[in-house]
């Protein structure tokens, strides 16, 4: 066998040594591989003896068991790098969520931040103004913009303790709502639910006081949230609110004062011409009619002459509470000076108002007055007009209903008379 036959065998495995690091281990171990069947193939053609090509077979079986080894290496290396890529990538996947969920964390934050802000700054306007307002007039709107815009509620209602320790409602909004529950000590807020929508009732409290109370629909966005969270905010919020809204109740005890006469209880003479003159608007603009009533208490002066000045207050203070007792929330009732009346009537149907009238009537008669060491009975005279028939304006319309008193008082007292009997 000549020498380039022994060289033959030799090749498979320096070419994988010369290419391992210069080609991919795929294309090294398919270079050797042919190698080593083209050294095969050479040996069997040069060698010179049988011997000498066994022994060429031998160094070529050599090879391949080398070139074997190297696949299985080679299988191994591939199969570790690609476990340490697949745990690089895991690795970085999972950074790259975890980047993903601190920056999901981040952006929550800063949008909660944000809500925080706007809220601080409506709740601070709403303080601003209410604390800036000089009149429940000027209140009304601030308070307004404190529930829809800082609680977010469309429909409420809100209740401020009066001075006979009762909740008078100050202030309605957005569409009716069942009367809230007759629990009026109650200091914490509650969440009710009435025939399938749900209430906030939340208690407005200056330190150990309770001044009034909020009750409120939740909106829909509200009852998703639930109670716990909607309960709470509205509570923060409310304290928030809370010396606006004691003065609001303030300034509505200055306006009842300013709208009622302190003896008798009804409104005062300057509210009903403000009154009289807004029905005649409605009244006009809808076609509708109202009646007036004149109530003049027959000779009042001779019960100050004769029990004093106190026992004709009293005789009025009774007077007035008797005629609300006789009328309805939607009539109206004011004093007219001295021992006068004036009562108006909306949408009251003629032949009913002279009744009412009548009753009112019979029902002063029967009071008895202790005056003194003395007990009377007071009687009055009733004279009424009726818009538009006797007057299309406040003027014509009390002169309508004084000429009915006259005639009333000139028939005898004690009695009600309408314009239209006049003639």
């Amino acid at each position: 066998m000549s020498s380039a036959a022994f060289l033959f065998p030799v090749l498979p495995p320096l070419l994988i040594l010369v290419c391992a690091g210069r080609l991919s281990a795929w294309k090294t171990a398919a270079l050797g591989a042919s190698a080593a069947v083209l050294s095969a193939a050479a040996v069997a053609v040069l060698a010179p003896d049988p011997g000498t090509r066994a022994l060429a077979g031998l160094i070529l079986l050599a090879n391949l068991a080398v070139l074997s080894v190297f696949l299985r290496l080679l299988g191994r290396l591939r199969r570790a790098r690609t476990e340490e890529w697949e745990a690089r990538d895991a690795r970085a996947a999972a950074l790259l969520a975890e980047e993903e969920r601190k920056n999901s964390l981040f952006r929550t934050e800063i949008e909660d931040l944000d809500r925080e802000v706007i809220a601080t700054r409506k709740v601070y306007a709403a303080v601003r103004g209410l604390g800036e307002a000089f009149s429940w007039e000027e209140m009304i709107p601030h308070i307004d913009f404190a529930v829809q815009n800082c609680l977010e509620f469309r429909d409420y209602q809100l209740h401020l303790l009066d001075d006979n320790a009762g909740y008078q409602k100050v202030l309605s909004r957005g569409s009716r709502l069942p009367e809230p529950p007759a629990d009026p000590d109650s200091k914490r807020p509650r969440w009710h639910s009435i025939h399938g929508d749900f209430y906030v009732e939340n208690p407005i409290c200056q330190g150990p006081e309770k001044i009034g109370f909020l009750w409120a629909r939740a909106t829909d966005e509200q009852a998703a949230r639930g109670e716990a969270p909607v309960l709470e905010d509205t509570s923060e919020i409310a304290e928030e609110l809370v010396m606006g809204l004691q003065k609001a109740r303030l300034f509505t005890r200055l306006e009842k004062l300013s709208r009622i006469d302190g003896l008798t209880g009804v409104h005062r003479r300057q509210i009903f011409n403000e009154r009289m003159n807004e029905e005649i608007r409605r009244a006009r603009a809808f076609k509708s009619f109202f009646s007036l009533l004149i109530c003049d208490l027959d000779h009042f002066k001779r019960i100050n002459d004769t029990y004093g000045h106190q026992a004709g207050d009293e005789v009025l203070k009774r007077t007035g509470e008797l005629l609300k007792e006789c009328v309805y929330e939607t009539d109206f009732v004011a004093r007219y000076g001295g021992e006068e009346f004036v009562i108006l009537l909306p949408q009251a149907d003629p032949a009913g108002v002279k009744r009412k009238a009548e009753f009112m009537r019979r029902r002063l008669a029967r009071e008895i007055f202790s005056l003194a060491w003395s007990e009377i009975s007071v009687t009055m005279s009733v004279g009424i007009s009726h818009f538009p028939r006797d007057g299309s304006d406040p003027s014509a319309l009390l002169r309508a209903a004084d000429r009915a008193l006259y005639a009333a008082k000139e028939a005898g007292r004690n009695r009600v008379v309408d314009a239209a009997e006049m003639g």
